[in-house]
């Protein structure tokens, strides 16, 4: 009897792929690539522009 040679095949086809595929076996403790330490942070903030004035009738 081989009940594992008939599940191996579905378990890799049912099995989804991760979002991130695995490191390199070379660099397996490899950080996640970070910006230059040299570059300061830009805000995200951008200056809003000033409302339209609201004409009520």
């Amino acid at each position: 009897m081989q009940p594992q040679s008939r599940f191996v095949p579905l378990r890799a086809h049912s099995t989804p792929e991760p979002d991130m595929p695995p490191p390199p076996e070379g660099d397996p403790l490899t950080p996640p690539p970070e910006p230059p330490p040299h570059i300061d942070p830009v805000p995200v903030e951008e200056p809003t522009p000033p409302p339209p004035p609201v004409k009520m009738h």
